[in-house]
């Protein structure tokens, strides 16, 4: 990689090592990145200029690189083992209708720019009538928007001074990229305790049981700690692959 790094360096005139490197970092950071935002337009076309040689990079330490020039965005998935996350239950609800939302929309023809315009009001009313579950408070919300919108799923609007608590944001393409396809069979099986308890495995049912266990003996009003068993979000661990990147490139 370095080899091919140095080739590329030594016929270009405007890109020097630290550039590479710094997009593949901010890749790694956000995990998917637009041509649209300051932050990210540098980045996003230096890594288009170059999509064979970021594209080897990634796929030697186990990653999927995307590019979706028409979109004008570009992102990593991991691979294999990798790609299969735990999450909280609220966490992958959430994400599960928030592509729902942007299915919707698409059919409505209400996508602007790739965007689906939204608020936390529209996706809770949504988020509640998908899974009859109560809907997160306030601040879990909040965590929730700040979460998908570090990875480049979501992207948060202006606030809106006369109702505060309602945050306005838009769903982005690359939801389609991390969510699974049959998203409402999800849901239905992340809503159904019966059907999550038969789909794990022995060990999970001892971590399951441990883990009521250990709720009911909590605060009634802690947030939702539960894990989706079956899920296939790509939400990477940025920690450890920002270190692999570091070392590759």
């Amino acid at each position: 990689m370095l080899s091919d790094l140095q080739k590329i360096i030594s016929r270009s005139d405007k890109y020097q090592e630290d550039d590479f490197v710094r997009a593949a970092n901010l890749l790694m950071t956000n995990q998917f990145i637009h041509a649209d935002r300051n932050s990210h337009r540098e980045s996003y076309f230096l890594i288009s200029s170059h999509v064979d040689y970021y594209r080897n990079l990634f796929a030697a330490i186990g990653w999927s690189f995307i590019y979706q020039p028409d979109e004008a965005y570009l992102g990593i998935l991991p691979q294999g083992h990798e790609r299969n996350l735990k999450l909280k239950l609220d966490e992958s609800l959430i994400l599960l209708c928030m592509r729902q939302m942007y299915e919707q929309k698409l059919e409505n023809f209400e996508i602007e720019n790739g965007r689906a315009f939204t608020s936390s009001d529209e996706l809770l009313a949504l988020y509640e009538t998908l899974t009859g579950k109560d809907i997160p408070n306030e601040t879990r919300t909040k965590e929730l928007i700040s979460l998908f919108s570090r990875h480049g799923l979501i992207e948060r609007g202006k606030p809106d001074e006369s109702d505060p608590k309602n945050n306005f944001f838009s769903v982005l393409p690359t939801i389609r990229q991390v969510v699974v396809e049959d998203h409402i069979k999800q849901i239905e099986l992340l809503c159904d305790p019966q059907q999550s308890r038969d789909a794990l495995s022995d060990e999970e049912e001892l971590e399951a049981q441990a883990q009521e266990q250990q709720e009911d003996a909590s605060s009634a009003e802690k947030p939702l700690a539960g894990e989706s068993n079956d899920i296939e979000e790509t939400i990477n661990s940025q920690e450890s692959a920002s270190e692999s990147t570091d070392e590759t490139a």
